[in-house]
């Protein structure tokens, strides 16, 4: 079971130059990782993209023989896109994804639409990281005799750490029955209300969605360890202890989730926790969501699509040809959820009551710069961007 996928540290982050990568680096990784790279091209769907760094081009497509190539100029067909170098060299250094590109609204589209950049990325990932693309049929589920993986298995904190890791390895999420008691969550509930009534519009730490003409906050973020009066940390380890890693609880984010929001963000579309980059310094984390409320198909609830933590697939929704099963999880008060950063998740908005969750991290050691530059990221798209799912 690997929950350490990462294929770099903070010392391997260094200033890219796109003409030297172009006519140094690129051919050594074409050797290194054709195939690779050639099967990601194909899934991505592309006939051809040219990526544009100041006054220089360069086209990758695939030739004669179905082999990735990347030849200089723009042959003036297919997709084109103009970066910044200081875009193209966070891209290859995976500290921002073109998913941030477009959240940005900096990217320069000569020809087609953003999401076709963002379908490329996985073919650069390949080369430079040797993560393979998604393709039909690659991901599997079995369970530790073999046979077919019951992915609607729901844990207690009394099963075998053994099979929860094992279920995490293959799916991705886990689901955790009445981890806390109902008065528990009542006093994290009102903890929440504690938190959410210091919050203004100006605290860089708070999301704030529209109801009507109201505008409320509907999530505080970035609390470290020590901040919310409540054993997060405690109570959630033995949960992150199961999968190894030395995981640390870095803190938690307070979440409430209102019928009727008309703007800004309160329920995130399908995405992944390392979208915006930083998956080859950060990944395998792991996120559990504690239930305050009940969740469901009335009051909102979390969506996983299984395995796809297990390949690299564009970070832009579902595409209609994925083959990966879709799970929705029904909680109870007091249940937790499990997510590993990778996985492809989503939140419903509710529709008759609401719901309330906080989700707490326990990332692998590692590099708090780069770790700061994504939060960063992330809080400027939850605050700035997304319209309700």
């Amino acid at each position: 079971m690997e929950f350490d996928v990462r294929t770099r540290t903070l010392d391997d982050l260094a200033p890219v130059d796109a003409v030297g990568f172009h006519e140094s680096v690129l051919p050594e990784l074409l050797e290194l990782r054709s195939d690779l790279a050639s099967r990601a091209f194909v899934a991505s769907g592309l006939r051809g993209i040219t990526v544009g760094v100041g006054d220089a081009a360069w086209h990758w497509s695939l030739g004669d023989r179905g082999r990735l190539e990347v030849t200089p100029g723009d042959p003036g067909e297919g997709v084109s896109v103009r970066v910044s170098p200081e875009w193209f060299s966070d891209i290859v250094n995976d500290v921002r994804s073109t998913v941030a590109l477009m959240i940005a609204d900096e990217a320069d589209m000569v020809r087609g639409n953003i999401t076709h950049v963002v379908s490329w990325e996985p073919v650069l990932r390949a080369l430079t990281d040797g993560r393979a693309a998604y393709e039909p049929g690659l991901v599997g589920f079995t369970d530790p005799d073999g046979g077919d993986l019951d992915l609607d298995r729901v844990f207690t904190l009394d099963d075998d750490p053994a099979d929860v890791a094992h279920f995490l390895d293959q799916a991705g999420y886990a689901h955790f029955r009445q981890v806390f008691a109902p008065e528990e969550m009542q006093d994290l509930s009102l903890e929440i209300d504690r938190w959410r009534s210091e919050m203004s519009p100006e605290d860089e730490r708070a999301w704030y969605a529209a109801i009507g003409d109201e505008r409320v906050c509907v999530r505080v973020t970035n609390l470290g360890p020590e901040a919310v009066r409540f054993p997060h940390e405690e109570r959630l380890a033995p949960i992150a202890a199961m999968v190894g890693g030395e995981r640390r609880y870095r803190g938690s984010d307070l979440l409430v989730k209102p019928v009727g929001v008309t703007s800004g963000i309160s329920d995130l579309p399908w995405h992944k926790d390392c979208a915006l980059g930083g998956h080859s310094y950060r990944c395998r984390g792991l996120t559990c969501g504690v239930s305050v409320t009940p969740s469901g198909e009335d009051n909102g609830r979390l969506g996983v699509v299984a395995g796809s933590h297990r390949v690299n697939i564009p970070l832009f929704d579902l595409s209609d040809g994925l083959d990966l099963p879709v799970r929705w999880l029904d909680t109870e008060v007091g249940d937790v959820t499990v997510h590993l950063s990778c996985v492809l998740h989503c939140a419903t908005p509710p529709v008759h009551s609401e719901r309330r969750v906080t989700y707490s991290d326990f990332p692998l050691p590692g590099d708090a710069a780069v770790d700061r530059t994504i939060r960063a990221v992330r809080d400027q798209a939850g605050r700035e961007t997304y319209s309700p799912a």
